[in-house]
């Protein structure tokens, strides 16, 4: 089995359809055609498919609650059994959290969702999991949940303060206007700068809302503050 890959395969592009499962694997989106979660314990998990196999999932666009794997039955999409987090989809993704990794999303067609293609699957883009919690489902069996938000839209989401995980829009004092990501790579598509959350400016700049202006260096002025991977 190919390696795990993080992020988007070359070429691949959000909406795109794929006839089956095949061709998700061929496209380097899904390495299985058979498990939802592709990723393990130690490394994360890279993707997920939404293919209507457990009941408990909500599908609210770019927001997802997720069902974790193991204890259905694949006929019916009822949980006959506990879920473990020692399951290896399972652990990779609260690896996929704990490590801020992007997690590629695909919605199947027999997902029961607006956002489903009526065939085939579809590549939705890049979430994150910023949440995972237990609980008892719909058929009284203990299930892994997982909170995926989608990455573009987090960063339309304003966030009251500079902390880790945010982007941040300052202006400098000679006038240059600058974003930086704190303490994360910045998300695909962006500038911004990444910087450590235990330098200088990081100090400096935590706890800042918009529209401080900071003695630092050439001087800032805090003008947008986006939430990424921050809570």
């Amino acid at each position: 089995m190919a390696d795990l890959l993080f992020g988007e395969p070359h070429g691949i592009k959000e909406g795109s359809i794929f006839p089956d499962r095949k061709n998700l694997i061929i496209a380097g989106l899904h390495r299985s055609t058979m498990h939802g979660i592709d990723g393990n314990g130690n490394e994360g998990a890279a993707a997920i498919v939404l293919s209507g196999g457990y009941e408990d999932d909500k599908d609210l666009g770019d927001e997802i609650i997720y069902t974790g794997h193991g204890g259905n039955d694949p006929a019916t999409g009822k949980q006959i059994d506990h879920q473990s987090w020692n399951d290896f989809g399972n652990a990779g993704l609260v690896v996929s959290e704990i490590r801020q990794l992007p997690v590629r999303v695909i919605r199947g067609f027999k997902h029961n969702s607006p956002f489903s293609p009526k065939s085939g699957y579809k590549y939705a883009g890049l979430f994150r999991v910023v949440d995972h919690w237990e609980e008892i489902g719909k058929s009284g069996y203990k299930i892994c949940r997982f909170k995926l938000l989608k990455e573009s839209a987090m960063l339309e989401e304003s966030f009251p303060e500079v902390k880790e995980g945010v982007l941040v829009k300052v202006k400098q004092g000679n006038g240059v206007e600058k974003w930086f990501s704190i303490g994360h790579p910045s998300p695909p598509g962006t500038n911004a700068q990444r910087i450590s959350v235990d330098g200088n400016l990081a100090n400096n700049l935590i706890g800042s809302q918009v529209g401080d202006k900071l003695e630092f260096g050439v001087g800032f002025e805090i003008l947008a503050i986006k939430r990424y991977l921050s809570k």
